[in-house]
């Protein structure tokens, strides 16, 4: 890689978290509610998902942009491409089998793509988790703290989630309450939001096993239902390997679970400490937080491409034992 484009990259990058923390304090928010499941703003449409269909367009976008901008002196974003795509594309034919390289590729190359555009858009999260819509609640921030609002105070729904709805007072019905209003914010990183990610680990470990049928047919599943063992080596130690063959079945299972709690974990808590810290500290230390949130945010795509890729070799690859 040139020297010229590495720095064009890293200048690109610290110019991204000038903006965004600059933006935060020239426009200061009330910090955010930190609410664990994604909400409801239109409908069953939640802002997690909401926001997943914005980024799924860009990256659409980008790609057909980048598609046909092509050229053979490529500027800075096309060497970035195609580093990253050379990149991805040598390890996928150094892990996976080279009959399937060329399945497994696009798919785990659209993973990690996409984690990538969610994860980091949690950088957002400071300047984002107050703009949304506003309801009633009685432990909420007070009303005449909104900024800006559409519409009159009497016309705020009550808030549907969480059993705090607003309520009357009871020493006086002519007494005036202090309206207290809880922000839903309209955009959330679509990886904080455990749905996803549960999502996307079913999709890894279902095409694990289809990949695993397609290759070596119904002997996949002796992999997990090891009853040659007993012929072959005796009652004692049959028992055992079909035992370990069982357990094996069962790790397919906590794949899901490892998968989906990892991404979702580290992505929900990178959230949580910049709503935190982007009210408490200087603005050097969040940049450091938020330096700390890109490296997150790469490492969490990169981990799930590599053990998608992982799961789909040994699936594909013909185990030489004999049960």
């Amino acid at each position: 890689m040139k020297k010229e484009t590495a720095f064009k990259i890293i200048m690109g990058i610290v110019l991204s978290l000038v903006i965004m923390i600059g933006g935060t304090m020239l426009w200061p928010t009330d910090r955010g509610a930190i609410v664990v499941a994604a909400e409801p703003i239109f409908g069953p449409i939640t802002n997690a998902m909401f926001t997943s269909f914005l980024l799924t367009i860009l990256i659409v976008a980008l790609a057909f942009w980048v598609g046909r901008n092509l050229k053979e002196s490529p500027g800075s974003f096309q060497n970035i491409v195609e580093l990253m795509l050379e990149f991805l594309d040598g390890m996928v034919n150094d892990i996976a089998p080279k009959k399937w390289a060329a399945t497994f590729f696009p798919i785990v190359v659209t993973i990690f793509i996409y984690l990538l555009f969610t994860n980091w858009f949690s950088l957002f999260t400071p300047m984002w988790a107050s703009f949304g819509l506003i309801c009633s609640t009685e432990h909420g921030i007070p009303i005449e703290n909104i900024t800006f609002m559409v519409g009159s105070s009497a016309s705020i729904p009550e808030c549907e989630h969480g059993g705090n709805k607003a309520k009357a007072s009871t020493e006086t019905e002519t007494k005036t309450v202090k309206k207290q209003v809880m922000v839903v914010p309209i955009f959330r990183a679509p990886s904080s939001d455990l749905n996803l990610t549960v999502a996307l680990a079913l999709i890894a470990v279902i095409l694990t096993q289809i990949f695993g049928v397609w290759e070596r047919g119904l002997g996949y599943f002796k992999y997990f239902f090891r009853f040659g063992s007993f012929a072959k080596q005796g009652l004692l130690m049959g028992f055992i390997d079909f035992a370990v063959g069982l357990l094996e079945g069962m790790s397919e299972f906590t794949k899901v679970i490892s998968f989906s709690f990892r991404l979702f974990g580290n992505i929900f808590a990178g959230e949580v400490i910049l709503i935190i810290i982007s009210s408490l500290v200087s603005f050097l230390l969040v940049v450091v937080f938020l330096g700390f949130e890109v490296f997150v945010g790469f490492i969490q795509a990169f981990i799930f491409f590599i053990l998608s890729l992982i799961f789909f070799s040994m699936a594909t690859q013909h185990h030489e034992e004999e049960h």
